[in-house]
């Protein structure tokens, strides 16, 4: 496999949207590239078949590294600072705000989440479900996964219609369904009385000094990636998917990731394994992994847009193990849990 090559100097004008990989993709690398050489290599795994890819790489004591390929919306050359599609990895973003409101004493994990003052109908025996239950996906709420995605209007209609009946069987294990973060995105918003983004980046993002993430319900930039199916049916999912990220802006929101945060995102909420941490995304069209290191030194963002691989685990696959060799780090492929 060829590594890329260092992005050239002035970007193409062209402002068709692609639509499929080009055959000799242009690419974005920054000028250390050979500090990573098998994450610059897993970045060909993943720009193929696909309209875009990008990996970003924060470690403590280095300046930050980045790879892409393919084209925004307007034709330039995507970066590591071009915003993707990055699914459920957007549930990082939420956590995040949730650990943030705890830590200023606005709430606490322990809590029951207040369905009615959130203006949210619901069954009596939703009344128990605390804020815990829903980071740790143990509430009860039932998967459905298509009614999270598609339909029209915000998360809070299949939310509603959800919350009509009873936590189902499962509530005190992990199932994991969307509907615990729509319902804490809007949680959120409640707490701070602002707009999910809004809230996102007085909590998150500019402590983190992050400029670029927006959500998809404001629609597709130019600066953007391309979505092959487009990003109108990402509303739905609310705090659970909606966020629009570059992976430099994910990399270093995981890098500003403090120990008391820690207190509040744990697994099951996030996912483990025996690298470090983090979430990966799925959705047609969009992969996205997002992860730390276990040193808590390094973090690694890595989004594709396009049709393959088919999980964002998968994205992980070929991501983590190759940064853990290229830190000397490597311990066999990626064993996570939940998967």
């Amino acid at each position: 496999t060829t590594s890329p090559t260092t992005s050239p100097t002035t970007s193409p004008t062209s402002t068709t949207m692609p639509t499929t990989a080009p055959s000799t993709p242009p690419t974005s690398v920054a000028a250390d590239a050979a500090s990573y050489p098998h994450v610059a290599e897993a970045l060909w795994f993943l720009a193929l078949d696909n309209v875009a890819a990008s990996i970003s790489v924060h470690r403590e004591g280095s300046e930050p590294w980045s790879a892409a390929v393919g084209r925004r919306v307007d034709g330039r050359v995507v970066t590591g600072g071009t915003p993707f599609v990055v699914a459920s990895v957007s549930k990082l973003v939420t956590m995040l705000s949730i650990a943030r409101l705890v830590e200023q004493g606005d709430l606490t994990v322990a809590d029951p989440v207040p369905w009615s003052a959130m203006g949210l109908a619901h069954d009596p025996a939703w009344d128990g479900v605390t804020v815990r239950e829903l980071l740790d996906h143990t509430s009860g709420m039932p998967i459905n996964r298509k009614s999270w995605l598609d339909d029209p209007g915000p998360c809070s209609v299949p939310l509603t219609e959800a919350l009509a009946e009873p936590p189902t069987e499962g509530r005190g294990r992990w199932v994991y369904s969307n509907g615990n973060y729509c319902a804490l995105g809007l949680l959120v918003e409640h707490a701070t009385g602002l707009a999910l983004d809004d809230a996102a980046y007085a909590l998150v993002f500019d402590p983190a000094g992050v400029a670029g993430p927006y959500l998809t319900t404001d629609g597709l930039r130019d600066d953007s990636a391309p979505s092959p199916r487009g990003i109108a049916r990402l509303a739905r999912l609310g705090g659970a998917g909606t966020w629009m990220m570059s992976t430099d802006d994910l990399a270093a929101m995981l890098a500003d990731v403090t120990d008391a945060d820690l207190e509040v995102l744990r697994w099951p909420g996030i996912i483990l394994d025996q690298y470090g941490w983090g979430h990966t995304g799925t959705v047609d069209g969009a992969k996205a992994c997002a992860w730390v290191i276990e040193d808590g030194r390094t973090t690694v963002a890595a989004v594709v847009s396009g049709p393959e691989p088919a999980t964002g685990g998968d994205v992980c696959d070929a991501v983590v193990p190759a940064l853990a060799l290229d830190l000397g780090r490597y311990a066999g492929e990626p064993r996570r849990d939940p998967v």
